[in-house]
C-alpha cells in the first residue's frame, strides 16, 4: 500500500537532566525551543523535563509518543555515565545504535585544533540511530539526529504508528545553532503548507491583572487563527496576541487588527511597550525625544533606577545623574534635605522626598528629578511606618508631586517595584511635555 508523507504538526519538548528537577538551572532551551517551533506552525502540547534515569526517561517518551507528531529532546548526548539517551532512544523507537564515523572525525579534529587527544570515552558520543539523519555539531561534540515520522494505517486510513524524534546536545551555544541550521531545513520537509505565525506581546505597568481582563474580557475568545492570552509577571502584565495564517499579508493584518482593538479597550497610560521594550528603554527613549535631562536621587533603592537607564545603550543623551544618598548625612550634604525634615519627620517621609527631588533637580541642573526613600524591609519598620512604605517624588522646573506607596513584597521586590514605579512616573510625566522638533 502506498502511504503519503506524514505531516508534523504537534509537539513534546523533553529537556533532560536531574540537575533541572533539582532546581540547580533554569531550563531556557525548553523556553527557547517552544519559540521556534511556534514560529514555523508547530503546536506544541507539552514541555517537561526528566531525570538522568532510563526508566523516568522512557515512560516519558512513551506517553508522548502517542500524542504528538514531533518530540524534541536535550540534553543525555554526553560522554559520562550518566548521558544515557542513546540507548532509551533506541529502545523506544525501535533502532539500533552505530558508529557515525564523520562524527568521531569531527570529535577528534576538534581536541586537536586545542591541543590535546580526545579521550576514548568521547566515543559513545558519536553512536546514533542507524535509521537517523545526523545532525553534525560544529558548535561542540555530541551530534545531534532526527529520527523520522513512521506512518501507520488504521482502517484502510494513514495514522500515526510513531512521531519524528529530534535529539539535541543540552548546552545552549550548542542547541540553538544546532537546531537552526541543522536541525530547521530538515524538519520543515515534514511539515504540510507553510502556515506564518507571529506574535506581538504588549506590556504594561500600573494595573493589576484582574483590571486589565475587565478591559478586554471579549478578547479571550480565540479562534484557531488568533489567541489572545495574559501573563501576571512580578512587575507586571504582558498580553500576548498570536496570529496565524497562510501568508505573511494575512497574519500582519489580523495581528493589528487585534493589536488596535487591546490598546483601544486599555487606557493609554497603562501599555508602555511592546516586544523587546522595556519600561527604561521605553522611558529613556521618550526623554532622548522629548530633549529632557533626567536626574534621580535614590535612597532605598540604592542605585536601581540608576542602574536600569543605564543598561540601555545611548541613555548619555538624556541621564545626568544618579545620587545615592542612604544615609541621612549625604541627603543633607549632597541634596540640601533639611536637619529640621529629618529630625521631624523622618528619612521615609513626603517632606523627605520632596526634597530629595529638588534637591537632585538644583545640582544637577536637569530638567526632571525623580527621588524615592522607603523601608525596603524586612527590618526598620515602625507601626506608623510598615515594611514597603515608599514616598517617590518628581520635580520639574514649574512643580513637585510627591506619591506614597505601600509595597508588600520582599526586600527585592519591593526595591525593583519603586524603582520601575518611579521610572513609570517619568514615562508618564515625560508624555505630557510637547516634542520640540514637532514645533
Amino acid at each position: 500500500m502506498t502511504t503519503t508523507k506524514m505531516i508534523i504538526s504537534t509537539a513534546a519538548i523533553i529537556s533532560t537532566g536531574t540537575e533541572l528537577l533539582q532546581g540547580l538551572y533554569v531550563d531556557t532551551n525548553a523556553h527557547w525551543l517552544a519559540a521556534q517551533l511556534t514560529s514555523e506552525g508547530i503546536e506544541v502540547n507539552l514541555i517537561a523535563a526528566a531525570p538522568d534515569r532510563a526508566t523516568e526517561l522512557e515512560s516519558l517518551l512513551r506517553y508522548a509518543c502517542s500524542r504528538v507528531d514531533l518530540i524534541v529532546c536535550s540534553g543525555g548526548l554526553g560522554p559520562t555515565a550518566d548521558d544515557i539517551n542513546r540507548e532509551v532512544f533506541a529502545r523506544v523507537f525501535e533502532t539500533s545504535l552505530v558508529e557515525d564515523p564523520h562524527a568521531v572525525e569531527m570529535m577528534r579534529a576538534r581536541f586537536q585544533r586545542r591541543g590535546r587527544v580526545m579521550p576514548e570515552s568521547n566515543l559513545i558520543q558519536a553512536r546514533v540511530p542507524h535509521n537517523a539523519i545526523v545532525l553534525y555539531n560544529e558548535w561542540g561534540t555530541a551530534p545531534g539526529f532526527f529520527i523520522p515520522p513512521l506512518p501507520g494505517t488504521e482502517g484502510g486510513k494513514e495514522s500515526r504508528c510513531r512521531p519524528a524524534l529530534l535529539a539535541l546536545p543540552g548546552p545552549p551555544r550548542e542547541l540553538q545553532p544546532m537546531f537552526r541550521e541543522r536541525a530547521l531545513p530538515v524538519l520543515r520537509s515534514w511539515l504540510g503548507p507553510r502556515r506564518f505565525v507571529r506574535t506581538r506581546t504588549l506590556h504594561t505597568f500600573g494595573a493589576p491583572e484582574s483590571e486589565l481582563g475587565e478591559y478586554v474580557r471579549e478578547l479571550f475568545a480565540t479562534t484557531s487563527e488568533v489567541s489572545f492570552t495574559m501573563l501576571a509577571k512580578p512587575h507586571g502584565v504582558d498580553i500576548r496576541i498570536v496570529a496565524r495564517g497562510k501568508t505573511e499579508q494575512e497574519v500582519a493584518a489580523r495581528l493589528a487588527e487585534l493589536e488596535a482593538e487591546t490598546r483601544k479597550r486599555i487606557p493609554p497610560r497603562y501599555i508602555y511597550g511592546c516586544d523587546e521594550d522595556t519600561l527604561p528603554s521605553v522611558t529613556a527613549d521618550l526623554l532622548i525625544k522629548k530633549r529632557l535631562r533626567l536626574a534621580c536621587a535614590e535612597s532605598c533603592t540604592g542605585g536601581l533606577i540608576s542602574k536600569f537607564l543605564t543598561d540601555v545603550p545611548g541613555v548619555s543623551a538624556c541621564f545626568l545623574a544618579g545620587i545615592v544618598t542612604y544615609a541621612n548625612e549625604a541627603k543633607e550634604k549632597l541634596l540640601g534635605v533639611s536637619a529640621e525634615s529629618l529630625q521631624c519627620f523622618g528619612a521615609v517621609s513626603e517632606p523627605v522626598a520632596r526634597e530629595m527631588a529638588t534637591g537632585a533637580l538644583a545640582v544637577s541642573d536637569a530638567d526632571i528629578a525623580v527621588a524615592v526613600t522607603g523601608i525596603a524591609g524586612p527590618t526598620g519598620s515602625t507601626d506608623e511606618k510598615p515594611v514597603g512604605l515608599t514616598y517617590i517624588a518628581l520635580a520639574t522646573r514649574e512643580a513637585v508631586s510627591v506619591q506614597r506607596y505601600v509595597f508588600t513584597g520582599d526586600r527585592e521586590f519591593n526595591r525593583t517595584f519603586a524603582a520601575l514605579t518611579a521610572l513609570n512616573w517619568i514615562r508618564l510625566e515625560a508624555q505630557k511635555i510637547p516634542d520640540p522638533s514637532a514645533a
